[in-house]
């Protein structure tokens, strides 16, 4: 309930900030707006950090369900990455690539935004300005592949058995802000359909996380 009762507030604020940037764009330089965007940033942070703690409350109190429908996945991820694209925060080029006959296919759409979109995210948090960062969809009859890969700061071996695992953050990601619940809410999301993620990852050279769903395409007889 708490949760829930932040953002109304921080709707407000961030409305708020952006309506006042939208006012005073044409009028100062643009390096005086700075202090708007990072309230923006903040803001968007600190929702992601609520919706985060919410999603997994909701997994480990068995109230967190799967519920399936078709969408249209390339609009969902194109969709996806554009809201991205659009924040002031992110500095990085975003791409995208479809490999197979996609179409409509059967999948939670909440659940697949919170596993990709945290993946972007910390794609686009762990990686300099300008570099790349590339989402691949693959789709074949029988299930969904999803690929993010950053040319960011990569995740140290010793870290890679914990990552999942609630609050626990990178012993190289000291200076970046962060939480340590997004890999966690992406493990719980894939969990409730069957699915799974491997990752790989070189230190200085980029990380990659790649996840698979089984799911039904358009063609197929939905279940009942």
């Amino acid at each position: 309930m708490i949760s829930h009762e932040f953002r109304t507030p921080l709707s407000v604020i961030l409305a708020s900030s952006q309506l006042l940037a939208e006012i005073l764009e044409p009028k100062i330089e643009q390096s005086q707006l700075k202090n708007l965007y990072r309230i923006q940033t903040s803001i968007r942070l600190m929702s992601r950090l609520i919706t985060d703690i919410l999603t997994l409350t909701r997994a480990e109190a068995g109230k967190l369900e799967c519920r399936p429908e078709w969408i249209d996945i390339e609009a969902f991820c194109l969709n996806l990455l554009d809201d991205l694209q659009s924040s002031n925060s992110v500095q990085q080029a975003l791409h995208f690539t479809s490999q197979g006959k996609c179409g409509r296919v059967y999948l939670d759409e909440k659940l697949l935004y919170s596993i990709l979109n945290n993946l972007l995210l910390n794609a686009i948090k762990y990686s300099l300005t300008g570099e790349q960062i590339f989402l691949r969809l693959r789709c074949d009859r029988s299930q969904i592949e999803f690929e993010v890969q950053d040319q960011g700061i990569g995740i140290l071996p010793s870290d890679r058995a914990n990552i999942f695992t609630a609050f626990y953050r990178g012993q190289n990601v000291e200076a970046i802000p962060g939480s340590g619940l997004g890999l966690a809410v992406v493990k719980k999301c894939l969990e409730l359909q069957n699915g799974s993620i491997q990752v790989e990852s070189n230190i200085g050279e980029g990380t990659r996380f790649t996840v698979q769903i089984a799911c039904l395409h358009k063609s197929d007889r939905c279940p009942i």
